[in-house]
């Protein structure tokens, strides 16, 4: 996800300022995806919802008004959004245990594990198309070293050194949110 340093995005989003709404759009769109599906369990129907948030805040941005962080501001929509479409889908005494305890789940938490999520994505994306095929087909779709080999036409001995490549490369991606996590860990046990 990239984020939006710009404090007084919203304001230029209120005059019309669609460059600033499709920077806005461009930096959580993703991420608000992964956040819904949280909800959800579907990404198609998570892509839609989080589409409609950005074409509402749109329509209603004269009326609108975003009292803290836009970043904040846009994942309680979406997390109202949810909400709202499982307690149409289902009775309200309905809802299913896993949103009951999404909702028992910190915020914040959420927010993070949607940006991980987003960053994860971004960084399998990255790969070498081989070593994204060969990593996808394993930890996606829980095929062993044998079955992709004989799916790809190539030796297991390939396949190991594909995963191998994709697991350094992805650890070398990821190493610097890691790093910044177990800071901030440290830290506020520290406070």
């Amino acid at each position: 996800m990239t984020e939006i340093t710009d404090p007084n995005i919203f304001q230029h989003i209120r005059k019309g300022d669609e460059a600033a709404f499709s920077r806005l759009f461009d930096g959580y769109y993703a991420a608000l995806c992964f956040f819904a599906v949280k909800y959800l369990g579907d990404l198609d129907l998570s892509r839609s919802l989080v589409q409609q948030v950005f074409v509402d805040l749109w329509v209603k941005r004269e009326k609108t008004e975003v009292i803290s962080s836009v970043k904040s501001y846009l994942y309680r929509s979406v997390k109202n959004r949810c909400i709202d479409h499982l307690r149409k889908e289902k009775n309200t005494s309905e809802i299913s245990e896993s949103v009951e305890n999404l909702n028992q789940m910190p915020f914040r938490d959420l927010v993070e594990e949607a940006e991980l999520n987003d960053l994860i994505n971004k960084s399998i994306n990255q790969l070498p198309e081989k070593c994204r095929e060969v990593f996808l087909l394993c930890r996606f779709e829980g095929l062993k070293y044998a079955e992709i080999a004989q799916k790809l036409n190539i030796s297991v001995k390939t396949v190991e050194m594909q995963m191998g490549i994709a697991l350094k490369k992805l650890r070398e991606s990821l190493s610097d949110y890691q790093m910044i996590n177990l800071l901030v860990f440290i830290y506020s046990k520290k406070i």
